[in-house]
């Protein structure tokens, strides 16, 4: 089809969705019931809503060198990526779908009494028995079958038959609006007066009940913006067609509501077989009635078709994205070879409204749908806002929109969407949450894309920079963990990986450094995700590790514990000297068989110097433990071998006092002293451990914990001794941490 300019392509779609049934049968009803007064502050409230949803629009329509086809959901793809988007677009879909067989009934309910006099058709009526409701069913029915035709025929028929349908709108309106000049008569009395109705008269119908009931009306523009693929310059028609549709109806609406305020006011009051409408009102007048009902059918009849035109396009734009699995794939194909009309998606479209019809009450259906609107423009609003706050560079729109005004569109639909069913609106969003899970899974390789990583960058880097002027003590202490493994030694990294994810992800941060000797190719070493590779000769690995440690993030941001494997390239006792003087934890990390059913940490405790830190390590990684397998967590078993002339009863007290004011579970195991090497100890305690923590071997200095000595072949023949024994950790503090904080 020929590409369409903003009036046939945006504007027109969108004027003739939001001018349909409410303002001819509903609007002189809301004004009966809450006066002319509220009505119009609920028509300038409800357009607030669409007019910060417009620039939002804006704001994204012309950010990109190209839309595509998809309307909201394209727009919102670009900004919040495939999965998002994708979860937002099926439900677009849908709603549109389902939305055309509310418009069909809308355009059923004032033809069926005439139909119903036509003497063949109340033949019919009378010989089966018709109800009322089933009559609307079939003329609703009937007027689907026509937007099905008109959208199979494609989209340049159909264009051309909404340019017509858009002039006779227009003429019902522009009668509306000069119908007092006319001094039209109901029941032989004048049905104008001169004193407006400044108080409803229907009780039971407030404010917010009116505004729930006015609101869908203007959620319309979504008829034009669903027509993205169909523009020949997307990024200006969308943003001037939605705020030229929204301003002229807005003025349509407020000057039809001024013109309904002056109507009889027992005219628009309920009674029995009766109900305030412009076909009731001007029923008396013919040539006044046959234009409205004329502008009513056709104006109920063109928003079907609208969405007989973007619904299908939505489901081309979702299998050209690949976002809809395969077996969904014949909706982006036409009846023939080389054709470019979504024909199969216009057919399963009709199957998915024709349900809808047949329902019987549609209130609850209808209102499903209208929260489906509600939740893509706020996500539309929400996509516009991350934007505007991620500072991203790539984000350059050329409207003129702010924050605040999409923060506003968004909070103002969910309120809606609270105000008609919390309930209904939970689920919605929880049905969407679970198809965004799907697609992120297993389209998106569970990786985000869009506006994510920048808004995230920019909160980090909001929260970094006030992150530098608190101190870090040790009552808000977290393990911000540097853990670096050798890429010629895969199986050992991935262990140490494990370790620190149960250290440092407890609350806590992690990232892994893959220290790469300059033999190996970096294109053949296997990075994990969110690891960096480093580069460095044999003899520099710990100057790297040093290095790396040192360096500091805008916040102050740095490691406060590094985890390294028993790799004698590090040159370990020189290392553990220079990052203990630096202020840093090291962990030196030993890989040991694990005997099946251990579920105990042994922490052998010399000191509060290194157990205070021992015992937080195992909390932590108890805990951690426990969350990712969703088990019993593991027992915590301080052990301390007693001292020559050392009080059991005192040990014991001191021990327990710690464990219950650190509120640390675990028990206290108390060994007699002797001349056993403590290899011995720890094997016949701890064999069956499932790790084991102690000390780092070293020399202690004086009462601080930096002053520490190391001998080269001291440590080495002490790390050696404990080949075989369960997988342990050698802690070797920075500091005395505080546990009583």
């Amino acid at each position: 089809m020929k590409k369409l300019g903003t009036f046939a392509g945006v504007f027109v779609p969108s004027f003739e969705a939001i001018l349909g049934a409410v303002l001819f049968l509903i609007l002189p009803l809301l004004v009966g019931a809450v006066g002319l007064w509220n009505v119009l502050i609920i028509i300038a409230l409800a357009n607030t809503a669409t007019l910060a949803t417009a620039f939002s629009i804006a704001d994204s329509s012309t950010n990109v060198q190209k839309v595509g086809a998809g309307g909201m959901y394209a727009l919102s793809r670009h900004s919040l990526g495939l999965a998002f988007g994708g979860s937002i677009g099926i439900q677009l879909f849908v709603a549109q779908a389902a939305s055309i067989g509310f418009y069909a009934v809308g355009f059923a309910e004032p033809l069926q009494q005439f139909v119903a006099q036509i003497p063949a058709v109340a033949g019919i009526i009378e010989t089966y028995s018709l109800p009322v409701l089933r009559q609307k069913q079939i003329i609703a029915t009937a007027i689907g079958m026509v937007a099905l035709l008109a959208g199979l025929v494609g989209a340049d028929f159909a264009s051309k038959l909404q340019t017509v349908i858009f002039v006779i709108l227009v003429a019902a309106v522009a009668l509306v609006l000069v119908s007092p000049l006319f001094n039209p008569l109901n029941s032989g009395e004048p049905v104008f007066t001169m004193t407006p109705l400044s108080r409803g008269l229907i009780p039971g119908i407030g404010f917010w009940a009116a505004f729930a009931t006015f609101f869908p009306a203007v959620t319309g523009i979504d008829a034009g913006v669903g027509m993205s693929g169909n523009l020949r310059n997307p990024g200006k028609s969308l943003a001037r067609g939605t705020f030229l549709a929204i301003a002229v109806t807005f003025v349509v609406y407020m000057a039809t509501a001024a013109v309904f305020g002056y109507i009889r006011h027992d005219l628009l009051t309920p009674a029995p077989g009766y109900t305030p409408s412009t076909i009731n009102i001007f029923l008396e007048e013919p040539i006044i009635m046959g234009v409205l009902l004329t502008g009513i059918l056709f104006a109920t009849g063109s928003s079907a078709l609208s969405y007989f035109l973007t619904a299908p396009r939505t489901a081309q734009a979702l299998v050209h994205d690949r976002v809809l699995p395969r077996f969904f794939r014949f909706l982006g194909r036409d009846f023939f070879a080389g054709g470019r009309e979504p024909r199969w998606a216009t057919v399963v479209t009709f199957f998915i409204f024709l349900p809808v019809i047949w329902a019987g009450d549609i209130a609850l259906a209808s209102l499903i749908v209208g929260i489906c609107f509600l939740v893509v423009y706020a996500w539309m609003n929400l996509a516009a806002f991350f934007e505007r706050i991620s500072g991203n560079p790539s984000f350059r729109p050329t409207s003129k929109g702010h924050w605040l005004i999409s923060l506003y569109g968004f909070v103002i639909c969910i309120l809606v969407i609270v105000l008609f069913d919390y309930r209904i609106g939970f689920g919605v969003m929880a049905a969407q949450m679970a198809m965004f899970y799907l697609l992120l899974k297993y389209r998106a390789g569970n990786m985000l894309e869009g506006v994510w990583w920048g808004l995230l960058f920019s909160v980090l880097g909001w929260g970094m920079k006030r992150m530098g002027m608190i101190v870090q003590g040790t009552k808000n202490w977290r393990p911000i963990v540097g853990v670096f493994g050798f890429a010629d030694s895969e199986d050992e990294t991935q262990r140490l990986r494990t370790m620190a994810s149960r250290i440092g992800e407890y609350r806590g941060y992690v990232t892994v450094n893959i220290l790469c000797p300059r033999k190996l190719d970096p294109e053949d070493v296997t990075v994990p995700p969110g690891a960096r590779l480093i580069r460095s000769s044999e003899d520099r690995f710990g100057t790297s590790i040093r290095s790396i440690t040192q360096s500091a993030s805008p916040g102050g941001f740095k490691f406060n514990t590094v985890i390294v494997p028993l790799d004698s390239r590090l040159n370990l006792t020189d290392l553990v000297r220079d990052l203990i003087e630096d202020h840093v934890n090291v962990i030196l990390a030993r890989h040991g068989k694990v005997e099946a059913g251990a579920d105990r940490i042994d922490v052998y405790w010399k000191g509060k110097e290194n157990g205070n830190l021992m015992a937080l390590l195992a909390y932590i990684i108890n805990q951690s433990w426990s969350k990712e397998q969703r088990a019993i967590p593991y027992s915590i078993r301080i052990i301390r071998k007693l001292q020559e002339e050392e009080s059991r009863e005192e040990a014991n007290a001191e021990m327990e006092a710690l464990m219950n004011g650190a509120r640390l579970a675990g028990d206290v195991l108390l060994l007699e002293p002797g001349d056993e090497p403590f290899r011995d100890t720890v094997e016949k305690n701890s064999g069956d451990a499932a790790l084991i923590l102690m000390g780092m071997p070293g020399k202690p200095m004086g009462p601080l914990a930096q002053m520490f000595e190391l001998d080269e072949l001291f440590f080495t023949k002490q790390i050696q001794q404990y080949e075989g024994m369960p997988p342990m950790l050698f802690v070797k503090a920075s500091g005395v941490f505080d546990l009583f904080a």
